[in-house]
């Protein structure tokens, strides 16, 4: 079908929109906007809202959009497909409902043929999205893109070409093509479907009786495939033709999976261990407003920081995220859900698990099933109730539908031992011996004695049976108790703290059943606020989240501009992909102090040489190394010389402007290095255009060396159709709106992201 894109010319407004509400509230103007759109990110945020640091204090709303648009051949057939409503969607043509879709997450299509008329028609769509709905920033909206298909009356069906590559290697590649066919005549028709892969074409006779919608599965072989991996991810361009009726383009990559608890798992033949992070949707400043040059960007930075694979938690993620993954080399968990038949929040996905769980999983197969980087399916994350004999058959029912769908991806569950078991906890800790309460009080030792024991393992065992990895969150003691009790399963790290990496490596590199570690998270992202927050002191209580101001969950390898953290170099080091070491500063002005961030934090430590006011005073240096010895310097002095422990150093000198140096000794001998420089107070604004409506904004000096204490005052102006999507920075509890035109550098940074054509200038006040 021909796929015209349906994102320009909306009418936006907050409520309902029907005739009750404005006669109640009054009518209110509609705002122009244009698709993809967040409304929750152009709000004022509130610290009384409903939905608290869960969204950032980002109130939710019900809104609904609005569009006219022409219609001028009835005999043909036309559905809109969304890419992604939040949440609890309902579609109206000419004022009758043609659909409702109540996950936010997952794409639907809509067949709007029977309701269109000659001439002007209006399409609306209500958004109610519940409060709360979700632990994280949500959005609101119709976040994702829309499409119009429009095609005669036998066609191939929406998103109905599904290529599988059931065997590859250098020689040749066996292939399956399955084409949906739509005939909405009432009368047969006999055609041809053609294939096209490259120089290679095949070409059948095909008949559709009067009514009949079918899927023909042809097999389709490619001599000498370029196959996709990570490293060259090789896209190949399907082109199907239902003569004279209608035609498809598939992208799609030729590669190979296998799994077993001895070789672990393989990409076309070879063992891979997953560096991986978790991501949440959002763009910081532009919400979950869907941006491509910014996903591909994010990707991008992924790719070079390490990692090999990302989770799309806790929902499944956009066609182009998956895109980016197919393009880049990016391996991919998709994840069904955060909830099943157990509300964590109020109107979480439990609300409608039992009546939805099916068509969302089926939507889920569909956007993944010709993306070469998908390569596991997560049946739920941190489900409480996978401990339950009874419960914990709604996984088994979940994963046959997958396995039916699409048998060539493996299956996972991503479950908190802890969390899974927690009205059991004080039995368990009985049985295995553990004092109860030391582990109330937080002993760390207690628990993870606990969380090792066979009493934990076993009421797991079912729900890990019917998967083909068991994904274990924050549950580094069960590796390699469970490998040595259950010899024949696979295990994955799917959620683990930062800082735990370099124990979970090394049992990474030593259990070949444990095939890669999932980090939370990979990118800073909107809401669960402060989760990753550094505090001083020692910490009083479980205090997770952080109080108004703080918006994003402070934690991540990547800040949620894209900037990358010293948390992501050490685990660059850890992984074996970096032979320098690097250089990290903590905040001089609470030197002495205890440092206590959250298990999702990291060291508040900087990389940054400039501490005005410090000169003379102590101060602390972080050298990242995988060196058994380290040597800093100041200024070409000698500060001293320390061993590393777990891939860190630490050292206390005086700080004074100037150089600062580390060095790596290996066998005694100077090896690698890095260095710092402390930047001058004249400074200017260094912009970087990204493209795709991406500049990078920089203070730096007139040596190019960046100066984080240094804060410009800047302006954002624009004519033309030029519009600026978010403007801001990393600073995780700023009050300042990501549609001001006016803000402050934070560490010297800022970044704004613009839609259009047009004009912008960025001005130093």
């Amino acid at each position: 079908m021909k796929r015209e894109s349906f994102n320009s010319g909306w009418l936006f407004c907050p409520g309902s929109g029907t005739a009750l509400e404005r006669t109640i509230n009054g009518a209110q103007t509609p705002i122009p906007v244009t698709l993809p759109h967040d409304a929750m990110i152009c709000q004022e945020r509130d610290p009384q809202t409903a939905t608290g640091n869960a969204s950032g204090y980002y109130p939710a709303q019900t809104v609904h959009y609005t569009k006219e648009f022409t219609w001028d051949d009835l005999s043909g057939f036309a559905y809109l497909e969304f890419e992604g409503i939040y949440q609890n969607a309902a579609v109206y043509i000419n004022g009758c409902l043609a659909a409702q879709h109540q996950n936010g997450y997952t794409a639907f299509t809509v067949d709007i043929s029977p309701f269109l008329k000659e001439g002007k028609n209006t399409v609306k769509v209500l958004v109610r999205n519940g409060i709360p709905s979700s632990r994280w920033y949500t959005g609101t909206g119709i976040y994702r893109d829309v499409w119009l298909l429009r095609g005669g009356s036998v066609h191939i069906a929406p998103n109905g070409v599904k290529i599988t590559v059931t065997k590859a290697d250098e020689e040749a590649a066996a292939l399956l093509i399955h084409t949906t066919l739509v005939n909405r005549e009432q009368r047969q028709q006999t055609t041809r479907l053609r294939h096209r892969i490259g120089d290679t074409e095949m070409s059948v006779p095909v008949t559709l009786l009067a009514g009949e919608t079918k899927t023909v599965t042809l097999r389709f072989t490619l001599d000498h495939p370029r196959i996709w991996n990570v490293d060259e991810p090789y896209l190949y361009d399907c082109e199907t033709v239902l003569e004279g009726l209608d035609a498809e383009h598939t992208r799609f990559g030729v590669r190979t999976l296998s799994l077993d608890a001895r070789r672990g798992l393989r990409l076309n033949g070879k063992s891979i261990k997953l560096r991986g992070g978790c991501i949440h949707q959002d763009h910081g400043l532009i919400g979950t407003t869907e941006h491509q040059a910014l996903t591909f960007r994010r990707i991008r930075k992924l790719k070079e920081a390490g990692y090999n694979a990302v989770r799309c938690a806790h929902f499944p993620t956009s066609r182009t995220v998956l895109d980016a993954c197919d393009e880049l080399g990016m391996l991919v968990m998709l994840e069904l859900c955060d909830a099943w038949t157990t509300p964590k929040v109020d109107f979480d996905y439990s609300t409608h698990f039992l009546s939805c769980w099916k068509q969302d999983a089926s939507a889920m197969v569909d956007l993944a099933f010709n993306h070469p980087s998908v390569v596991f399916y997560s049946i739920g994350n941190e489900i409480c109730e996978v401990s339950d004999p009874r419960e914990a058959q709604y996984g088994r029912q979940i994963c046959d539908h997958i396995r039916a769908l699409d048998p060539t991806r493996y299956l996972t569950n991503c479950v908190n031992p802890v969390l899974s078991l927690m009205d059991r906890i004080p039995e368990l800790a009985v049985k295995a011996g553990a004092d109860i309460n030391s582990i109330l009080n937080g002993n760390a030792e207690e628990l993870a004695r606990l969380m090792a024991s066979r009493e934990i393992g076993e009421p797991l065992e079912e729900a890990f049976s019917y998967l083909d990895i068991a994904g274990y969150n924050y549950a580094t003691f069960r590796y390699e108790a469970d490998g040595a009790q259950y010899p024949h399963r696979i295990m994955l790290g799917a959620e683990c703290y930062p800082g735990a990496l370099y124990e979970n490596w090394k049992l990474c590199e030593k259990l070949p059943q444990l095939i890669g570690d999932f980090g939370w998270a990979a990118w800073d992202y909107l809401g669960e606020a402060g989760v990753g927050q550094h505090r001083y002191g020692e910490a009083l209580g479980y205090d997770l989240y952080g109080a108004y101001p703080w918006r994003s969950a402070g934690c991540g390898d990547f800040d949620l501009i894209g900037d990358r953290r010293p948390v992501s170099y050490w685990r660059q080091i850890v992984w074996g992909l970096r032979k320098e070491p690097y250089l990290a500063v903590q905040d001089p002005a609470h030197y002495g102090e205890k440092q206590s961030p959250t298990r999702w934090g990291w060291s508040d430590a900087q990389r940054s040489w400039n501490h005005r006011n410090y000169d003379g005073k102590p101060i602390v240096v972080e050298v990242y190394s995988d060196a058994d010895e380290v040597e800093l310097l100041v200024n070409g002095h000698s500060v001293g010389k320390e061993k590393t422990e777990r891939c860190k150093a630490l050292f206390t000198t005086v700080y004074e402007p100037g150089e600062l140096t580390a060095i790596n000794l290996r066998n005694g001998q100077a090896a690698e290095r890095d260095s710092l420089l402390t930047a001058s107070e004249e400074v200017h604004l260094e912009q970087t255009d990204c493209g795709g409506g991406i500049i990078e904004l920089s203070v730096k000096d007139e040596n190019g060396i960046l100066n984080p204490e240094a804060v410009l005052t800047l302006m954002a102006e624009t004519n033309g159709e030029c519009t600026v999507l978010g403007f801001g920075t990393a600073n995780p509890k700023s009050e300042e709106n990501y549609f001001d035109k006016t803000i402050q550098t934070w560490h010297g940074r800022a970044l704004i992201v613009t839609r259009g054509d047009g004009e912008l200038k960025i001005e130093v006040q």
